[in-house]
């Protein structure tokens, strides 16, 4: 198992708490689900959402090894789309330059009150580049993202159980012109997230969450290829606000 300090655990858990506190000293009392994003909403057809969330992953460090400024946050414009019997098309853009990561797929969301399941699956086209620090390198590939996500409306707030496996369908990376790696259809791990979501003012919602994944290859890294084949546990954590 990958090591994770106890430094960063603290951090996580120093934030989960603090959100949860100010949760509870919120007298706002919104209408079910009327400004909430990652809690499986059911859209009206042809209704709008996105949020805009930054990831923030400490990669293993026999990963990153001596490469540490590839760490950057990667931020995430998330959307959904609204179709009739709770359908939902769904899609994100993720975007660093250097790494691009986009996807688009369909979920179906089932409600029994404040109780809240949501299942769906979404296909990704990812791609990095990099022309600099010695480096000539370029990369692309396709993920299959199926997932399940379980949420709660508390009305203060709303606190979404969501899990997600990852099947790179195709992987491909360039030293120049040359090919030097090729893989195909294999299951790549999965990831479980933890995501509470605040109302801040009208229907502008704040998110903080961790996620955990469990992955042998982690896209942001993907200049950084281990040349073990095994998996490791990645966190995240996650800020968003919902646009």
């Amino acid at each position: 198992m990958t090591h994770v300090s106890r430094q960063q655990i603290r951090g996580f858990l120093v934030a989960v708490l603090l959100l949860l506190a100010l949760c509870q000293r919120s007298t706002a009392q919104p209408e079910q689900a009327v400004g909430l994003y990652h809690y499986p909403v059911q859209l009206q057809p042809k209704e709008f959402r996105s949020t805009l969330d930054i990831f923030m992953a400490r990669a293993p460090e026999d990963i990153l090894e001596e490469a540490s400024f590839i760490r950057a946050p990667l931020p995430t414009w998330d959307m959904r789309y609204g179709l009739p019997y709770n359908f939902q098309l769904t899609g994100a853009v993720t975007s660093i330059i250097m790494t691009n990561h986009f996807a688009a797929g369909a979920t179906w969301v089932y409600a029994f009150d404040r109780l809240h399941v949501e299942v769906g699956d979404r296909m990704a086209y990812w791609f990095g580049f990099l022309h600099s620090y010695g480096f000539d390198n370029t990369a692309h590939g396709w993920f299959n993202y199926p997932a399940m996500a379980v949420g709660y409306d508390f009305g203060s707030m709303a606190v979404t159980l969501r899990g997600e496996l990852s099947i790179v369908t195709s992987l491909t990376t360039y030293a120049g012109d040359l090919e030097t790696s090729t893989d195909n259809n294999f299951y790549n791990g999965g990831s479980l997230a933890l995501m509470l979501e605040q109302p801040l003012w009208n229907d502008n919602y704040v998110t903080l969450g961790i996620r955990v994944n469990h992955v042998k290859f982690f896209y942001p890294t993907w200049l950084l290829f281990p040349t073990f084949n095994r998996y490791y546990y990645i966190p995240e954590l996650i800020l968003g606000i919902r646009l």
